[in-house]
């Protein structure tokens, strides 16, 4: 049993690999042989074969042809259907049906002539002389009936193909909208019900093999009338031998006396003799008549010769050859088996529907009443999966059979995701929301979870008391002063108002580039920034585009990009570079999502706004360091994400203004749900929200993982709520997107954000307030720190995006690459290491970069598959 579930899945496992179940040819021929047309065929065909044989032998039909043609056509539509489903059907090969159907096929072999099966035109010899002749002749007799026992019990195995068409296994009183317990019901059902058949089976047929070794249990009267004959054929054989006529004529008259008297005995018989004959019997043992001698023929017998040869039976003993004619025998046993068969079909349809009615009432009706409930809550969870079954099988009823195959049945699956996704939403619902401290945790790796929890656990670096300390931070003037300031009138001087010469202004290669992962304006003028900002909002690949252009005066827009360059100020990393590039990786991370399935052009407009204006005014330092200098931001926020409530506050400054009023043209409701979204996505790049974000990430993926697996997002992103996460995650994503960036710019952007992070440091020493911790560049690895922050920040970030959109699967490959060139940068750094830290470090990376690697795998998979779906 063991031995052929493995061989049974292995060869599962090589055809599903190679692709051939999933191919138009195999679903051709799987729809064929399931279909309807052919299967009432193979139940025609298999009715011939249970009763053709003996219908035959019942009209003694004399030869073998007419039945020969009929048997091989019925034996290639079996051969046709074993092989067909054996290549075709997974749920097939190698199970019950399988095994039943091979033993019904070959069986057939036993009843074709040309093949194993008996040749109606030869009569049946027997030798009546003792010794190994005669006991070879029985097992030859015993052998021929085993065979077509055999030939019998092959071909009922396959009557319980003809179970899935009987009534009660097609029951009609199913809940519809229950498909599961409908589909248990049936196997459930039919499982039982072919095992009953089978035990049926095996107890009317295997039970008469015992009596195989006694045959034959029947009349032995023709050979001991044989041997009576022989006996006085050779007493008037030895009389011709010498010369002696009296003892001749004696024997002579006592052979027609015999003779007489044998057709009397079998005169009210319905079998019985039709010719003997006087001869001899060579050494080989063939028997050559002598009439001249001894003529028998002129005997009148009861009985003629049989029209159907093997209804014949010739007993040879010495100088005799007896021929019996049991047609009645052979037809009454044909009748027989007519009988037995039809037997064997009534029992199983009695106690089929027997078992099935006993099951429905114990099991099933209780079970379909439960599962409707639990189908209808699922409904709630899972709104999208009854959308998908439907595309899945169009085919509904037609395809519904189903091999004995209860672990492959897609139903089965379904049950078993809807465990799988309650375990991972509990999972998920009990993890706590920071990663925990670990005892192998280096001072780095504290550091990273520190600032992802934005806490502060270091010691007090200097020996000042922290105070108010805003004079520290740079300060900007009014809105108002800001709009005719030197630095815009610089950037008007550049850029004429109407941006007519935006696109002109870009390069061939910057605008190449702007769809892809290596654009950076890190190198580029003030003016190729706001140029590249203004192209992506208006002239980009993206389908809000028109609507830009149609709804958002393109003046105004210009306007605005201008006076939020300005506000930006000239930190190492949180500057409008920044801005733009998040802007450009958000409009990237929209073309490969295709958020067009599920986004209005009004929230990808609102979300690329939010992108641009991030980061608006950013100090060039963190939350913690206001809340702790008791900066006005934190006080005016009550140290709720200060620096994200200000950014938020500046973008809605400068667009109240008349100049930069870009939703002048939208509706009062439209503009505060747009006004809403671009808050939301916002507040929601503080890193402390960072944790939150990816749980419910986890949850929607979980829920909806089918929809996201298959690349159909919008059958799960149906709420103006999973719209809003899937907006707060792509510029999220996109703003700590620096690690999964080509190498030479993740370098780059990290080491400009270490360098914000020191300068910041620096202000903490000056002030006498503790020093963050990742603040201190007398301390702080900047490898390590990246290896840290990457595999704490950044992993769970990636992998819930890949999980949500497969074609990102392209950020994976760039974090496994980052993670081990850092790695690398590390360990080549000429600074004392502890024993064993390289190897430590080596572990970890091929670690985290093992199952990242098996994620980009399994994205790639669903990429591949669904490649006519494709964003």
């Amino acid at each position: 049993g063991v031995a052929v579930y493995v061989m049974r899945h292995l060869a599962r496992d090589v055809f599903m690999r190679c692709g051939w179940y999933e191919s138009s040819l195999a679903i051709t021929i799987r729809k064929f042989l399931r279909g309807r047309c052919f299967s009432m065929l193979t139940v025609l065909a298999l009715f011939v074969a249970l009763f053709m044989s003996e219908i035959f032998s019942v009209a003694q039909v004399p030869d073998n042809d007419a039945l020969n043609v009929i048997l091989t056509i019925v034996f290639a539509i079996f051969a046709l259907e074993f092989a067909g489903l054996s290549l075709t059907d997974t749920s097939y090969l190698l199970g019950f049906f399988f095994w039943m159907d091979l033993l019904g096929t070959c069986s057939m072999i036993f009843d074709i002539s040309f093949m194993l099966g008996p040749d109606v035109t030869e009569p049946v010899f027997m030798n009546s002389d003792t010794g190994s002749s005669s006991s070879q002749n029985l097992v030859v007799v015993r052998a021929t009936r085993a065979a077509k026992i055999g030939a019998r019990a092959g071909r009922i195995t396959r009557v319980l193909k003809i179970l899935r068409f009987l009534p009660f296994l097609l029951r009609s009183d199913h809940d519809e909208s229950v498909r599961m317990a409908k589909v248990i019901s049936n196997q459930l059902t039919n499982a039982l019900s072919t095992r009953v058949a089978f035990l049926t089976i095996c107890i009317v047929i295997v039970m008469p093999l015992f009596t195989l070794f006694t045959y034959p249990e029947e009349d032995d009267s023709m050979l001991a009338w044989t041997q009576l004959l022989a006996l006085t054929a050779g007493k008037y054989f030895a009389a011709t031998s010498s010369g002696n006529a009296t003892a001749m004529q004696s024997s002579r008259s006592l052979i027609i006396s015999e003779l007489e008297e044998l057709r009397q005995f079998y005169s009210a018989g319905t079998y019985g003799p039709y010719k003997v004959q006087y001869g001899e019997t060579s050494a080989d043992g063939t028997f050559t008549p002598l009439e001249q001698n001894l003529s028998l023929s002129s005997l009148v017998w009861s009985f003629d010769a049989p029209q159907r040869q093997s209804s014949a039976r010739i007993i040879t003993s010495e100088r005799i050859q007896a021929y019996f004619d049991l047609s009645a025998p052979r037809q009454r046993e044909a009748a027989s088996s007519l009988g037995l068969v039809c037997f064997v079909m009534l029992a199983m349809v009695f106690f089929g529907l027997l078992m099935s009615s006993s099951i429905s009432v114990i099991a099933l009706q209780p079970l379909e009443r439960m599962l409707s409930v639990v189908r209808e809550r699922c409904t709630q969870i899972f709104r999208y999966t009854e959308n998908l079954r439907d595309e899945q099988d169009p085919e509904g009823e037609e395809d519904s059979e189903e091999y004995d195959d209860m672990e492959h049945n897609s139903e089965f699956v379904l049950l078993e995701k809807v465990v799988g996704k309650l375990a991972a939403i509990a999972s998920l619902s009990t993890t706590k929301q920071e990663p925990e401290l670990k005892e192998n945790m280096n001072e780095n790796d504290i550091m990273v979870l520190n600032w992802m929890q934005g806490t502060q656990v270091s010691r007090q670096s200097g020996s000042g008391q922290g105070g108010r300390m805003s004079s520290l931070v740079p300060k900007r003037s009014a809105l108002e002063q800001a709009v005719g300031s030197p630095r815009a009138e610089r950037i008007d001087e550049a850029l004429e108002a109407d941006g007519t010469r935006v696109s002109s202004m870009l390069t061939e290669e910057l605008l190449g580039d702007l769809d892809s992962e290596n654009f950076v304006l890190l190198d580029c003028p003030k003016e190729m920034r706001i140029a590249s900002a203004h192209y992506i909002l208006t002239a980009g690949s993206g389908g809000w585009s028109s609507w830009v252009r149609t709804n958002i005066p393109e003046a105004k827009l210009f306007t605005y990009l201008k006076i939020l360059e300005s506000f930006y100020l000239q930190n190492p990393f949180h500057n409008f570079a920044h801005a733009v590039d998040v802007e450009q990786t958000v409009y990237r991370y929209m073309l490969l999502t295709g958020t067009n399935r599920f986004f209005s052009d009004q929230m990808a407009f609102s979300v690329l706004i939010a992108a641009t204006g991030h980061d608006v005014g950013h100090t060039g330092v963190n939350n913690q360091f206001l809340i702790e200098t008791g900066h006005e931001l934190a006080l005016r926020y009550n140290d709720r994400s200060p620096l994200e409530n200000m950014h938020c506050s500046k973008l809605f400054q400068i667009v109240s203004t008349t100049e930069a009023n870009i939703f002048s043209q939208i509706e009062r409701d439209g503009y505060k749900e747009m006004r809403q979204i671009m808050i939301d996505c916002i507040l929601h790049t503080d890193v402390t929200k960072h944790a939150d974000m990816i749980k419910d990430m986890g949850m929607l993926y979980q829920i909806n993982s089918e929809a996201f697996d298959s690349m159909t997002p919008e059958l799960a992103i149906t709420s103006q709520k999973h719209n809003q996460l899937i907006g707060n995650s792509l510029l999220h994503g996109a703003d700590v997107s620096n690690p999964v960036k080509p190498w030479e710019l993740a370098q780059r952007y990290a080491h400009l954000c270490m360098d914000e992070f020191f300068a910041q440091g620096d202000l903490e020493k000056e002030a006498g307030i503790p020093v963050q911790l990742l603040n201190d560049r007398n301390k702080v690895d900047r490898p390590n720190g990246q290896i840290g922050f990457m595999e704490f920040f950044i992993a769970p970030m990636v992998t819930e995006m890949i999980h949500l959109f497969p074609p990102l699967h392209g950020l994976g490959g760039h974090f496994t690459h980052n993670i081990a060139m850092w790695a690398q940068v590390w360990e080549n750094e000429d600074q004392p290491r502890a024993e064993g830290a390289v190897a430590k470090l080596a572990t970890r990376i091929k670690r985290i970069c093992g199952n990242m690697e098996v994620l980009v795998m399994e994205a790639e998979s669903h990429v591949h598959k669904y490649a006519s779906q494709s964003y």
